[in-house]
């Protein structure tokens, strides 16, 4: 086959930054992915409870406002304390955090389901089909390589539950009508995003490095299935059979379950409706819908170690172009 050389050809495209490089792996990576009827049914079924949580906060305004378009639906909330609907702005942060719990403790499902479709093939397939030599072939780092095979998971994760929770947040303050409604909820929407990016970094980090050490998907996928389920099966065994406050500790969603409640603060919450019970019956009553009673900082060290682990494995696993052997 004959070779011309053609010398010099001026281009007239659109120089990006550097800064960006990863942003390209992202969002290729993400229509990709995009295009699984598995992937957007994930999606659509996690936007149900997000659904239920805006329509919760929507309710919640209209009873403080004690608007009339209310009234019809009162009946669903008779179950509730008189001195909460009496007074509801005085509970108004009480109601938001518990429907915040509630929220991110179904997502916590969906998003464990879409890193599962999402992630096994991100670095796997790079390795099998011997791809990693042509992204360094080119003026990218592995830190972009890897940022951008995390914004994939990132991606699908922020759009089922930090985005969700920012627009429920937003049509609560819209129905609210009181300005103080920002004052005493602000901190619910940082949380909300704090916690967003939490899982992120952790769940993303360990789908990458577990796909970093098998060039088959499927064994990567059933990996995933094996931390995430298996490990609650055991820690609710080990909570049924110990019985110690640290038992949570070993399932994996649990302890990002466990900084959700810290960031949230719904100790405090069902502590104020606890309040309102007969004190007989309180704790009994309030035991299944606290959190657990172990530090926080123990959950925190659990997901800092497998972050420090999934580092490792990726900087082994995935070596740039000068040492590739």
């Amino acid at each position: 086959m004959p070779i011309f050389d053609q010398g010099y050809q001026h281009w007239d495209g659109k120089l990006s930054s550097h800064a960006w490089r990863w942003f390209t792996i992202s969002a290729r990576g993400a229509r990709s992915q995009f295009k699984s009827r598995w992937v957007r049914l994930a999606i659509l079924g996690a936007w149900i409870p997000a659904a239920v949580l805006a329509t919760v906060l929507i309710a919640w305004g209209l009873i403080e406002q004690k608007s009339k378009l209310i009234l019809p639906f009162l009946s669903l909330f008779h179950d509730l304390p008189e001195s909460i609907m009496l007074d509801p702005r005085s509970y108004r942060v009480t109601i938001w955090t518990i429907a915040y719990q509630y929220f991110f403790l179904i997502e916590m499902f969906f998003s464990m389901i879409l890193v599962l479709l999402v992630g096994p093939s991100l670095i796997s397939r790079d390795i099998r089909f011997n791809a990693i030599p042509l992204y360094f072939s080119r003026p990218l780092r592995r830190f972009d390589y890897f940022a951008g095979k995390l914004g994939v998971i990132g991606f699908f994760l922020a759009a089922v539950a930090v985005v969700p929770a920012l627009i429920a947040y937003v049509l609560g303050l819209c129905f609210s009508m009181d300005l103080t409604v920002v004052r005493d909820t602000a901190r619910l929407m940082i949380a909300s995003v704090g916690y967003g990016l939490i899982v992120v970094v952790s769940a993303g980090m360990l789908m990458l490095a577990i796909s970093s050490l098998s060039r088959n998907s499927r064994y990567v996928g059933a990996f995933w299935v094996g931390i995430w389920f298996v490990s609650n099966v055991v820690g609710g065994a080990l909570q049924g059979w110990v019985k110690a406050s640290w038992c949570p500790l070993v399932s994996y969603t649990g302890n990002l379950l466990r900084i959700n409640h810290v960031l949230l603060d719904t100790d405090s919450a069902w502590d104020q409706i606890g309040s309102l019970m007969d004190p007989r019956n309180r704790d009994a009553i309030l035991v299944g819908f606290r959190g657990p009673t172990y530090p926080w900082y123990w959950s925190l060290g659990v997901l800092a170690g497998l972050l420090g682990i999934s580092l490792c494995i990726l900087t082994t696993r995935v070596k740039s172009l000068d040492r590739l052997k």
